[in-house]
């Protein structure tokens, strides 16, 4: 299960960070950025979750939380920066 949760949190980041550097032309709303804002801060703290759990089970590949926790910190940091960038511009 929380392999297909995180599955789908590292599709959810991926498009967001895909829209912005690809520019594909799609302007979010405010209650899409909000959604997605909700999603960055939620997917941070499962894959850190499911990371330190990672480490008391034998076997378990935490590749995918690291994926998931890397890519969610930079799909924050690209949305509080453009967020902040319509703050300031107007």
């Amino acid at each position: 299960m929380k392999r297909i949760i995180l599955i789908l949190l590292l599709i959810a980041n991926g498009f967001y960070i895909g829209n912005i550097l690809i520019d594909f032309g799609i302007r979010f709303s405010s209650i899409w950025n909000v959604f997605f804002g909700i999603v960055f801060v939620i997917s941070i703290l499962l894959s850190g979750m499911f990371l330190f759990r990672s480490k008391r089970e034998s076997g378990n590949h935490p590749y995918l939380s690291v994926a998931v926790l890397s890519i969610s910190f930079a799909s924050l940091g690209w949305f509080t920066f453009f967020n902040y960038l319509s703050l300031i511009m107007g």
